[in-house]
């Protein structure tokens, strides 16, 4: 092949992105048939959501083990409640909650001995702690488990959109049905963009919910045993 040859096959090279430049990404989202803009805009909807899910349990989460590793040591190196009451505060820690619903029943019901008052509001603060946790968390795997359909069904829709450009002109030329069935598969993309983080994170955050569930719900016996045997023994 000549100098001239090779020059010519540089030039094509070159020129085609120009003569689809139209066709980039933006250009299909906004140029797509409007069932499969709706189904992108419900998907990137619950993308947004779950990335806002995810970044708020990661605060929550990490200040709860942090902050109930620091009330359970120092709860443990008091020998009575008393003591415990006045030392400092620990508000970021579920523990700490469930222990001041516990404190704060039993100063209600000191002298009355009401002992099943104060272990039923120790209970009810420890799941009220672990629903706090739990809140959101679903939603990601509301996530994980519609966007990848959602998707598909979008791209379901541009393919028959595809199909029906072909029965109105008559032809199948690719650069007829080409957008059309790129912009289908975009919406496959977008749902499973969606879906991975979500379901990745909902593992993650239901392990270390689950962990911290047992340490509350253990943290909880215990001071029923305490309350027990400091107040009501």
């Amino acid at each position: 092949m000549g100098l001239m040859g090779i020059l010519g096959l540089l030039a094509q090279v070159e020129t085609a992105p120009v003569e689809s430049g139209n066709h980039n990404f933006i250009y299909l989202v906004l140029h797509a048939n409007f069932v499969v803009q709706l189904t992108l805009i419900l998907l990137v909807l619950f993308s947004v959501i779950s990335w806002a899910i995810i970044g708020s349990k990661y605060r929550q989460l990490k200040r709860a083990r942090e902050g109930s590793n620091k009330f359970y040591q120092s709860f443990w190196q008091t020998k009575n409640l008393e003591q415990f009451v006045g030392k400092g505060s620990f508000r970021k820690s579920p523990a700490f909650n469930v222990f001041k619903a516990g404190v704060d029943c039993l100063r209600e019901n000191q002298g009355q001995g009401n002992e099943m008052a104060v272990e039923k509001e120790i209970r009810r603060a420890a799941e009220d702690e672990i629903e706090q946790m739990e809140y959101g968390v679903p939603f990601l795997a509301t996530t994980g488990s519609a966007a990848p359909f959602i998707g598909l069904f979008g791209t379901v829709w541009g393919i028959l959109n595809a199909f029906w450009k072909i029965g109105r002109t008559g032809t199948s030329s690719l650069a007829i049905v080409g957008p059309h069935i790129a912009e289908a598969l975009i919406a496959t993309a977008i749902g499973l963009a969606a879906a991975i983080p979500a379901v990745i994170f909902y593992n993650v955050y239901v392990n270390k919910i689950r962990i911290i569930s047992k340490d509350l719900d253990d943290f909880a016996d215990d001071l029923i045993v305490r309350v027990k045997n400091e107040y009501y023994k």
